[in-house]
């Protein structure tokens, strides 16, 4: 602003101003302090007879104005803004400068919602500071592990406390991002050349297809529920959990046999890669805003379509019937049974009466209820051995003996079965496989 010497008030001319306004607009802010006067004032004003001020409003005032320079002024942006993001020291600051603007000449905020978060220390929890030597720089980071690793470890913590990070933290980012994708290697290998117009009809499916979908349908809705709650941490631990746990060590470990050794056109199989489509297409989309390029890199692979990014889609649509309470407590019990019968497994193979677990065979005694619980279960594909035996009896507790399976070793699926004796070093089910082939 201009201050008339004489009278010792300020100038109040819109020519000025808007001349003012274009320079700054061309040259920035700091042609006020190094041009003359007279390029602002023109010809109107003699400038020896005015004062250039050379203050400066309060250091909030320019950045809480930005909803009507910015938010206003573009067209990708609308005001209020859905989100102001800053560190916990702005709710005295940005916060409350653009809450204050905003109200006086809008009578109203200009955010929808403020979300602050803690600041970054080493993993010590001592500020960084270069006398420490304890400065982590993020282009390191992306230069060495890449940009999904630092991304990652932004939405694994809990960013309403102060974020630690170092070595050892980012060392433990990596096995985390190397789960989640190895799992989505693994569904893209077992997807590889599979036709999705042979689609099998939910209703046709397996019941532990029917258990991954209704899994789905709950993770799809605590996502989402999550991502609105900007709660990105447990976003990150429901989605690394179903991976490593519900995919990975179950599921997956489960159905390999099948994958592998059924007939290429049998409708078990089909059922289980229908549900693994689904299962690759929801898992890419949900880590698509987390691990930008991973989720890219995926999805190209899958669709073999350059044009086609995976930002481009939203999150699958789960359909209503697959939701099932029941269903997933079901399997909540069968796995607690299969974690009991893999440790007396483990117990056996350290003990040397088994090599792997298609060497054993399980004489599994449980109470009536679990006996009916599994009853329609195929067990020893549940179990990955080559039999299993169940008594009922009134034990509270569950009994798992492992014995060596009786018969010899199918030489294309691996399972000791009697029938292989007697039928060219393979089973039945092979066999029939390899005839189909043929």
């Amino acid at each position: 602003m201009f201050v008339e010497k004489k009278s010792g008030k300020p100038l109040q001319d819109q020519l000025v101003v808007d001349r003012i306004t274009q320079i700054f607009k061309e040259e920035g802010c700091d042609a006020w302090f190094t041009s003359h006067p007279s390029r602002f004032l023109g010809d109107d004003y003699d400038p020896d007879s005015y004062e250039k001020v050379n203050d400066i409003a309060d250091v909030w005032f320019d950045s809480g104005s930005t909803h009507a320079f910015v938010l206003e002024q573009r067209e990708d942006l609308h005001s209020p803004a859905d989100l102001y993001l800053e560190g916990s020291d702005q709710h005295r600051g940005w916060f409350h400068s653009s809450l204050l603007e905003s109200c006086g000449t809008r009578s109203k905020a200009p955010y929808k919602g403020v979300l602050t978060h803690g600041f970054v220390l080493d993993e010590q929890g001592r500020k960084m500071s270069k006398s420490l030597g304890n400065v982590i720089q993020p282009q390191k980071i992306i230069q060495q592990s890449g940009a999904d690793i630092l991304r990652l470890w932004v939405v694994s913590s809990d960013y309403y406390d102060d974020l630690r990070i170092g070595a050892e933290i980012l060392k433990r980012q990596s096995d985390h991002y190397r789960r989640i994708r190895n799992t989505l290697r693994y569904l893209l290998g077992a997807l590889d050349g599979f036709d999705n117009s042979q689609l099998v009809a939910f209703d046709e499916m397996p019941e532990l297809e029917k258990w991954v979908a209704a899994r789905l349908f709950e993770l799809d809705k605590t996502v989402i529920e999550k991502v609105n709650a900007y709660d990105f941490h447990a976003v990150f631990t429901e989605l690394h959990d179903f991976c490593n746990s519900d995919l990975s060590a179950f599921y997956f470990d489960i159905r390999k046999d099948m994958l592998y050794c059924d007939a290429l056109d049998s409708k078990s199989r089909i059922a289980a890669l229908t549900m693994m489509d689904r299962c690759f297409k929801s898992l890419v989309a949900w880590i698509a805003p987390i691990l930008c390029f991973t989720a890219d890199e995926a999805w190209l692979a899958y669709t073999g379509n350059s044009e086609d990014s995976i930002h481009l889609h939203e999150y699958q649509k789960m359909p209503e019937e697959w939701q099932n309470a029941s269903l997933i407590q079901k399997w909540g019990q069968v796995r607690s049974i299969r974690s009991q019968v893999t440790t007396a497994l483990e117990s056996a193979r350290s003990d040397s009466k088994i090599g792997g677990s298609l060497q054993a065979s399980v004489l599994l005694s449980l109470p009536e209820a679990e006996a009916k619980l599994l009853s329609d279960i195929d067990l020893p594909a549940l179990f990955i051995t080559s039999d299993v035996q169940i008594i009922v009896d009134n034990a509270e507790e569950l009994g798992a003996e492992i014995h060596l399976a009786e018969g010899s070793k199918c030489a294309r699926c691996w399972k000791i079965l009697p029938e292989v004796a007697t039928n060219e070093d393979i089973c039945m089910r092979c066999k029939d496989v390899i005839g189909g082939a043929k």
